[in-house]
């Protein structure tokens, strides 16, 4: 960690004599109406024919200019272009901050739009960018989610239909960095994974990387999804409320009230969303239900029926301090809430009882709860400092907490009167699972741009990670009666994994243009981990070149460790939760190499075609052993299995991916096919298909803007079958004779005969989404009802299968012959209506 310091050290340092005074002219680029910055927006001195492009946060820079008056010209679709001449003194760093006005365009041919930006400044190949408006036209469950937009990009698929969690080219959800505004969260789900954890209407946009990343990201073997939230309107306050089926939601934002001194100026934004389902069959059933009930069934009856809901809250802050400086203040908090706790009473008075006779008495009272939360926290205070026009610094500090707790409780009383003897007796028992995962992370980073040709990214990352993963398992038994007493405790406090190990790297990356056809990013990330030994190099390479102005050819190859791993199991068909650890000293360092290779073609009308094809290789994976979490033994104990045991994996997954996308005109969307082979083995498990391989998959998502109040949109998904292991018959194990029982019946069990493993495949899956948006003007802002079908065609996509014994009457015997075993299917989601509406003011 040391070298990793000196390193870093002269590296500021040579970036800080590299600073030789000349003139430039920078600034940033925002939108007028907003003040959200404009990213790839086209700078351009036309009389000296040099120009440039905004980065992600609007800045641009255009450096050593000669002196003199120039004109400058920026453009970006949408917006109104903007001139100004400029005046160059000697020496000069000319700081020029420009607002740009919406516009309306309607039938004019646009030179410049970001997605052309995109396709001429873009070096990494496999990277999407999803703004709010493609995310939410493209139909989901019940309401716009960023997760299920992606699931529709070739290369990612998705396990069910009730799942969000991404499986990118062969990587599974833990092998996915998601990042909310560059911080870390562990768990990106709601409800056991039906929804992704983030508001889609506080997104200003999503940056996705399938594979091939730069330095800059690590600790990961899959992809990079890192979501912006908005930043804030900087010149009047602005909301919107929506209301769906599932949820309600609420944005606000507007300018900070800092009129005390014209150096300070700033912008926030809030949004919280709470599902309401819970309080709505609640009610009715309170309502509705509990009246009709016997006084006894009343007085019985739970408060609650349906236990469930979840919630999320974000905020954003930014305040700019001078014109060279930003903090950024930005924090999530969300939880889903699964409990319950009902009571229960009888007694020999009850009808319920009829085996007590006399004057015997019995009554038994029993308290249940169950308390299930899971949910992150995370936040982050960023500073960007502009050092000169040509070396800004972003320093961060942050703070991501992810845990889930289950909590168990049941407790038992009973009283029992025979003949005049009293026996009182009580039990409990209760069960805690939890896992804790702690984040504090910093990380500074220097970007250098010493000319038009460089653009020098260099960071230190530093993680203090705590696990605590555990189980507390408690049982209490008392019994009282006139002569004897006798009590029985029984305590078991397991902690699997207690730990703080420490993550860092260091990383340096060039984005090189080396000639106006070929541009290269050549980086070396150096990952260090406090149980791992040695030093692992991570080189990451990217190269594109022009065949034609509209047709380039990328590469990227790199090297990838990952040191976190969680506990689930492989073959999950829903993924409630991630049980997350850091990896132990006495397993491997899971790694991965990537290669990609593509060709891009944009059209004159920001039509683009990719076509990319890539090889992944996984080493040392962990595969997590089938074990039961609790067993008994013969002779009584509790035997607790400390999820520690896994198998070493190896794996493999290659593909073809195709993707057309229109990101402009009346009409938009994208149509993507994936041609992709995943494999995987393990000890004594030869090369098999995981459970989320899908050999084609063909997805459409268009968006057709109807008129200035109507956008009608539609998915369309068609893919082969995920494999499962099939079961082909059934086996019955019978004891010994000398085991016979006084019923005349054997004692045996029964299981299953399993075929190879995942050798068979579900059928194949068939979707269609239609969804239609309404918005007109309204009491001062803008109203925006949605209605939305579900698989329009009610395609049957099978979930699972269900086997059990199909046993056929014979009525010459009067017996059931049992007839071998029946397969039951279980489908996804059928044919679903679902609407809601939307207020913007």
């Amino acid at each position: 960690m040391q070298q990793i310091r000196i390193t870093l050290l002269m590296v500021l340092l040579t970036l800080a004599c590299g600073q030789i005074k000349a003139q430039s002219i920078h600034g940033f680029i925002r939108a007028d109406e907003t003040g959200e910055p404009l990213p790839y927006a086209n700078i351009i001195l036309p009389d000296l024919n040099r120009g440039t492009v905004s980065n992600i946060d609007g800045y641009y820079v255009i450096p050593n200019l000669p002196v003199g008056q120039h004109l400058l010209l920026v453009t970006v679709i949408g917006y109104r272009s903007f001139s100004q001449d400029i005046d160059i003194a000697m020496d000069e760093n000319l700081r020029l901050d420009i607002r740009l006005r919406t516009e309306i365009i309607e039938g004019q041919t646009v030179e410049v739009s970001a997605e052309r930006e995109r396709f001429r400044e873009l070096v990494s190949p496999s990277t999407v960018n999803l703004d709010r408006r493609t995310i939410e036209v493209a139909p989901s469950f019940v309401e716009a989610d960023v997760f299920r937009a992606l699931q529709m990009l070739p290369g990612v698929q998705s396990l069910n239909d009730f799942s969000s969690a991404l499986y990118v080219r062969g990587s599974t959800p833990d092998q996915n960095l998601i990042m909310l505004d560059g911080i870390t969260v562990y768990n990106p789900m709601h409800l056991g994974g039906v929804f992704s954890t983030f508001n889609t209407d506080a997104i200003k946009e999503a940056d996705f990387h399938a594979g091939g990343f730069g330095a800059r990201y690590g600790g990961r073997l899959g992809s990079i999804l890192n979501i912006v939230n908005r930043e804030g309107n900087t010149e009047e306050l602005q909301g919107n409320a929506n209301i769906s089926l599932l949820s309600s939601k609420l944005l606000l934002e507007g300018p900070l009230p800092l009129g005390f001194t014209p150096k300070l100026k700033g912008s926030w934004m809030v949004a919280g969303r709470r599902t309401y389902f819970d309080i709505i069959v609640n009610e009715m059933y309170r309502h509705l239900i509990v009246p009709n009930l016997s006084s006894t069934e009343r007085e019985t009856a739970p408060d609650n029926v349906f236990p469930y809901y979840f919630y999320d809250f974000q905020g954003k802050l930014n305040l700019d301090i001078g014109s060279d400086h930003r903090l950024t203040w930005s924090s999530f908090y969300g939880d889903d809430v699964f409990y319950f706790d009902f009571t229960d009473t009888w007694s020999s008075d009850d009808d319920l009882v009829i085996d007590v006779e006399g004057d015997d008495y019995y009554e038994s009272t029993s308290n249940n709860r169950f308390d299930w939360k899971w949910g992150n926290f995370t936040n982050s205070l960023s500073w960007r400092w502009v050092i000169t026009p040509q070396l800004i610094a972003r320093t961060s500090l942050a703070n991501s907490r992810y845990r889930f707790w289950v909590d168990m409780d049941f407790k038992e009383s009973s009283l029992f009167i025979e003949d005049g003897d009293t026996v009182s007796g009580s039990g409990k028992f209760q069960f805690d699972l939890f896992d804790k995962v702690g984040d504090q992370t910093v990380e500074s980073q220097l970007t250098w741009l010493p000319n038009e040709d460089h653009t020098i990214t260099g960071g230190l990352q530093y993680k203090d990670l705590r696990f605590n993963l555990g189980m507390v398992l408690q049982l209490t038994e008392i019994q009282n009666q006139v002569d004897t007493s006798w009590r029985n405790d029984y305590l078991d406090t397991l902690l699997w994994q207690l730990e703080t190990p420490h993550e860092g790297a260091f990383y340096l990356e060039d984005r090189w243009q080396i000639s106006p056809l070929l541009s290269a990013e050549i980086g070396l990330r150096l990952p260090y981990y406090e149980y791992m030994e040695g030093t692992r190099l991570e080189p990451r390479l990217g190269l594109k070149y022009f065949l034609t102005p509209k047709l380039s050819a990328k590469m990227a190859v790199g090297r990838y460790h990952q040191f976190l791993a969680v506990a689930n199991p492989p073959d999950e068909n829903l993924r409630f939760i991630d049980i997350w650890f850091g990896l132990p000293e006495d397993k491997p360092i899971p790694r991965s190499d990537h290669t990609v290779l593509g060709l891009e073609y944009l059209t004159d009308t920001d039509i683009l075609l990719r076509v990319e094809t890539y090889y992944k290789s996984f080493d040392h994976l962990l595969t997590l052993k089938p074990s039961q979490l609790i067993d008994v033994t013969q002779a009584g104990e509790v035997e607790i299995d400390p999820f520690n045991e896994f198998y070493d994996t190896d794996a493999y997954a290659k593909g073809l991916e195709f993707l057309l996308r229109k990101t402009s005109g009346a009409v938009r969307g994208w149509l993507g096919y994936t041609l992709a082979e995943t494999r995987r083995r393990y000890s004594d498990v030869d090369w098999y298909h995981p459970k989320y391989d899908r050999t084609h998959t063909l997805n459409a998502v268009a968006d057709w803007q109807l008129s200035k109040q109507i956008h009608i949109s539609t998915a369309f998904t068609y893919s082969t079958g995920n494999p499962y292991t099939p079961i082909e018959g059934r086996i019955e194990r019978f004891q010994d004779e000398a085991e016979w029982i006084d019923s005349g019946w054997w004692i045996g069990e029964t299981s299953f005969l399993y075929g190879q493993r995942h050798s068979a495949r579900y059928p194949d899956y068939l979707r269609w989404d239609v969804s239609i948006q309404h918005r007109k003007e309204k009491w001062g802002g803008e109203r925006e009802w949605y209605f939305q079908v579900l698989n329009v065609t009610n395609h049957m996509n099978v979930f699972t299968y269900i086997h059990e014994d199909r046993q056929v009457y014979d009525p010459q015997t009067g017996n059931y012959v049992n007839k071998g075993v029946e397969r039951l299917s279980v489908p996804m989601f059928p044919l679903t209506p679902t609407f809601g509406i939307k207020y913007v003011f």
